[in-house]
C-alpha cells in the first residue's frame, strides 16, 4: 500500500482536510493507510459522510477496514500517542450556521442508516469486533452457496437436509437491510440457536432465535418471521450501544454470561463459512 491515496482524486473541504493530514507528515500530496483513518474521522468530525463519495471505494480498499470501525480504530491511536497526525489543532471550527447545517445533515444521515445499504466494492470481514452494520449489497444466489455449505457439505452426510434454514437467504438478506443488520451475524445466531435448524424448536415452532415470552419459547408463523425477530433484537441491543458480536456476546442479553465465549466461538466460526465460500460478483 505504498502507493497511498492520491489527494488530487478529493474534492472541496475533504481535499482541504486530506492536505492538512499531509502536511503534519511528508507533504508527499498522498496519504498512507494510517493517515487515510484520520483523514476519514475528521471527515466526519466535519459532517462529511466519505461512504457517500465517489472516492470512499479507494480508501476502502487500501484500509480494508469497515467505515464504522474507522471511528473508535482512531479514537484508540490518538489516545496511545498523544504525538499523532489529528492530536493537536486538528479540528475544524465551522461558523455558527455551517454547525447548524452540519448537525440537520448528520440527523438525516443518522436516519438514513436505519434503512439504507451502504454499498461497497466487496464484503468486508465481520469479525468479533466489528460493527455489526450492513455493509454491503449481498447476492441472494451466492448467499445461499454459503447457507448450503453451512447445511449440505458431505461432510455432514445428511445430518442437515430437513433444516428449515434451507433456501432461505432472501429472508436473511431482507432482514438485514430492514433493520440495517450484517445478515452474517444473523445467519450465524441462527444456526447456533437452532442446531443449524433441526431443533425441536425450529422444526414445531419455527423458532430459530431462542426467541422467550412468558418463559416460553414463541412460536412464529413462518421461519422468515423468526429471522425478523431475530434481526430486530440484534437492531435494539445495537441501539444500547452492543455493537459488536463480541459485545452481543457478553452483555448477558442474548446468551448468558458464563456461555459468552462458547457462544462468540460459535458465531464466529459460522461468519467463517461467509469469508471461505462467497464469491464477490463485482
Amino acid at each position: 500500500m505504498s502507493d497511498g491515496l492520491d489527494i488530487n482524486i478529493l474534492t472541496g473541504r475533504a481535499k482541504e482536510i486530506a492536505a492538512e493530514v499531509d502536511n503534519k507528515n511528508v507533504k508527499d500530496g498522498k496519504l498512507s493507510e494510517k493517515e487515510i483513518s484520520v483523514f476519514l474521522a475528521e471527515c466526519e468530525k466535519n459532517g462529511i459522510d466519505a461512504s457517500k463519495e465517489p472516492w470512499y471505494s479507494k480508501c476502502s480498499e487500501l484500509l480494508s477496514k469497515n467505515w464504522d470501525n474507522l471511528k473508535g480504530l482512531v479514537k484508540s491511536q490518538l489516545a496511545l500517542q498523544n504525538n499523532d497526525v489529528a492530536v493537536r489543532d486538528a479540528t475544524y471550527v465551522a461558523p455558527a450556521p455551517e454547525v447548524a447545517l452540519m448537525k440537520q445533515e448528520e440527523t438525516k444521515r443518522a436516519e438514513a442508516k436505519e434503512t439504507e445499504v451502504s454499498s461497497l466494492p466487496k464484503p468486508l470481514k465481520l469479525g468479533a469486533r466489528s460493527n455489526i452494520r450492513t455493509n454491503y449489497e449481498w447476492s441472494e444466489e451466492e448467499f445461499e452457496k454459503v447457507l448450503d455449505q453451512m447445511l449440505n457439505a458431505p461432510r455432514y452426510k445428511g445430518k442437515f437436509k430437513n433444516s428449515v434454514l434451507q433456501g432461505k437467504a432472501k429472508a436473511f438478506i431482507e432482514a438485514g437491510k430492514k433493520f440495517n443488520i450484517d445478515p452474517r451475524i444473523l445467519v450465524a445466531i441462527s444456526m447456533c440457536e437452532s442446531q443449524r435448524g433441526i431443533s425441536e424448536k425450529a422444526r414445531k415452532l419455527n423458532n430459530i432465535g431462542g426467541l422467550k415470552i412468558g418463559g416460553k419459547y414463541h412460536h412464529f408463523q413462518t421461519v422468515e418471521a423468526s429471522i425478523d425477530s431475530i434481526a430486530k433484537t440484534v437492531n435494539t441491543r445495537y441501539q444500547e450501544g452492543f455493537t459488536t458480536a463480541s459485545k452481543i456476546a457478553h452483555s448477558g442479553k442474548y446468551c448468558a454470561k458464563h456461555a459468552a465465549a462458547s457462544w462468540l466461538s460459535d458465531v464466529n466460526s459460522y461468519i467463517g463459512f461467509f469469508d471461505k465460500y462467497y464469491k464477490d460478483e463485482n
